[in-house]
């Protein structure tokens, strides 16, 4: 273990930045555990017995296995740091992932031997449960581990009479302990507890019912891990990705988490896939040459199919571990957005545009704004309305959004209506008391004019300034690509808002002769609040250029220039 973070410390071994602030903050942290106030200490020989018992784990044909530098530190990791009062375990949450085909399944059923048979705390009715979207999945760990141990009762006088294999259980006699696989049902895991919990490939999971089932269940466990093994995904909109996000500012110090440990091997960028030298960034297996050379061919293969098919973004996902969303037209880079998060701005006084995107009575209506800021920068919002007709709870889980929570965050309001349908007043009087409570100046409420009816007269009642936003490309083209270019030269940002984030992630261009638009007939794609947004960017877009040019003019005409 020791080895292998001088090596990437040292720069010796082609690592990404992430595993860097992994090591650092390893070699930080022993530091601060030489003071009284840093309740963690590294027990060297903890780590090292961790590791030593998971080589003795042959493979599945009884070849022993040679743990790779990476394995060692992840594994040392887990097992070495420790509490100073009771010497439990330091990490009750983990994050590892690699790309696709480096050891998970040795990682997971190592987690697990080590947590059946190992572990000491609690001395008695440890359990391991195998978690995955489906049971095959959860089995592979699962698989590997009974296999292992099969082969090491059969050599081992002291484990034989200890382990009672079967093939959906596996039992630890002496402490009456098990490990089981389990496919991820909420209803499968109730009223399990287990001592060390791992999820493989969570990525699939749309929503953290079942993550939730799992603390819920450990809540007791002193000693307790959930671990998150997985590979990056295709879709940006599941826990998973808020997790990885989260991740990141932990590793740069920005967020405080002691109890998380995080291993992320990954590209630094997507240009390294055409230097073969990087790949190892992302596939820490390749520590070994001999797997390296096999690997190195199939990988390139599929880097240049991929190329000509112009559909990079699985095999990044898949061999380079880089979260990608699904499609080639995907409207904007999660990172970029990602990029462009801020507090929230005080917007008291300043003037608004109000987009409006009012879809489907029974569906999501969203009001959208953005206000221009005096640094020149654009600053933007939403808020949505829910209906209900068809049942919250499965809308929940249809649009892989909690609705529930995010009401009581601010970022939506749930019909009350027993018909279930989005209720236009409610709609807007919430744009009234935007305006009214931030005193704000409103430019215009910029709306499609589908279904806008009631809203049009209403607004027109409390003399607010309607603007029309045809529906088409000839219209929308321009701010589309626009509002996408200044995110990316960040003069567009934007708070923390869930439901917005998920409508950018989710946004899919079409394209026709006069240019693009987001495309809005993939209902089922919620994309509703950035489609407000662009309402509204259609004519918030040229802002400041009128107004400097107003200004401009205004002081030519009152300046002793002027005259007749």
């Amino acid at each position: 273990m020791n080895d292998y973070i001088e090596k990437v410390l040292s720069g010796k071994l082609i690592t990404p930045k992430k595993i860097i602030q992994a090591c650092e903050r390893h070699i930080n942290d022993l530091e601060r555990s030489k003071s009284d106030s840093f309740p963690y200490v590294f027990d060297e020989e903890q780590a090292t017995k961790a590791i030593k018992f998971m080589q003795l784990l042959p493979a599945t044909n009884g070849d022993k296995i040679d743990m790779l530098g990476f394995q060692k530190f992840i594994i040392g990791s887990l097992y070495g740091w420790r509490t100073k009062e009771n010497d439990y375990r330091r990490f009750n949450r983990a994050l590892i992932s690699m790309a696709r085909k480096n050891g998970k399944t040795y990682l997971v059923s190592g987690l697990g031997a080590n947590a059946l048979i190992l572990e000491k705390e609690p001395a008695e009715g440890r359990q391991v449960l195998f978690t995955a979207n489906s049971h095959k999945q959860a089995k592979l760990g699962y698989d590997m581990l009974s296999n292992s141990l099969r082969n090491v009762v059969k050599s081992s006088k002291f484990l034989r009479p200890q382990l009672k294999i079967m093939n959906s259980k596996i039992q630890h006699l002496p402490s009456n302990s098990f490990a089981m696989a389990l496919a991820s049902e909420t209803s499968t895991l109730d009223g399990f507890g287990a001592t060390v919990a791992i999820r493989d490939e969570a990525h699939e999971n749309k929503d953290r019912k079942v993550e939730n089932v799992l603390k819920s269940g450990m809540a007791q466990q002193k000693n307790g891990l959930l671990a998150t093994i997985s590979t990056a995904g295709l879709s940006l909109n599941v826990p998973l990705y808020e997790d990885y996000l989260l991740t990141n500012l932990i590793l740069e110090g920005k967020e405080q988490a002691d109890r998380y440990f995080i291993a992320i091997w990954e590209l630094d960028d997507p240009t390294e896939i055409h230097d073969q030298e990087k790949w190892i960034k992302a596939n820490p297996i390749f520590e070994s040459e001999e797997i390296k050379k096999v690997m190195i061919p199939t990988i390139q293969d599929d880097v240049d199919l991929a190329l000509k098919q112009n559909n990079l973004n699985s095999v990044l996902v898949k061999s380079f571990n880089l979260w990608k969303q699904a499609s080639e037209d995907s409207y904007m880079s999660a990172e970029d957005w990602q990029a462009t998060e801020v507090e929230p701005q005080d917007i008291t006084g300043k003037p608004v545009y109000i987009g409006v995107d009012l879809s489907k009575t029974d569906d999501l209506t969203s009001v959208s704004w953005i206000v221009p800021l005096d640094n020149g920068k654009i600053y933007c919002d939403s808020h949505s309305f829910v209906a209900t007709k068809h049942g919250l709870t499965d809308k929940e889980k249809r649009d892989g959004l909690p609705y529930r929570e995010l009401e009581k965050a601010g970022e939506c309001s749930i019909t009350q209506l027993e018909s279930g349908i989005v209720d236009y007043d409610q709609v807007f009087e919430f744009i009234q008391d935007l305006i009214q409570e931030n005193d704000l100046e409103c430019m215009g409420i910029c709306y499609d004019p589908y279904n806008a009816n009631s809203l049009i007269s209403k607004s027109e009642k409390a003399n607010y300034p309607m603007l029309e936003v045809r529906q088409g490309t000839i219209t929308l083209n321009v701010p589309t690509r626009t509002f996408r270019e200044q995110v990316y030269e960040g003069n567009i940002i934007h708070r923390k808002n869930t439901i917005l984030t998920h409508a950018v992630n989710n946004a899919i261009l079409k394209t026709d002769n006069n240019g693009i638009q987001i495309n809005k007939s993939k209902n089922s794609n919620k994309i509703d609040p950035i489609a407000a947004l662009i309402n509204a960017y259609v004519f918030a877009m040229d802002y400041f250029t009128k107004t400097e040019g107003s200004k401009a003019d205004n002081e030519f005409y009152t300046s002793e220039e002027f005259s007749f």
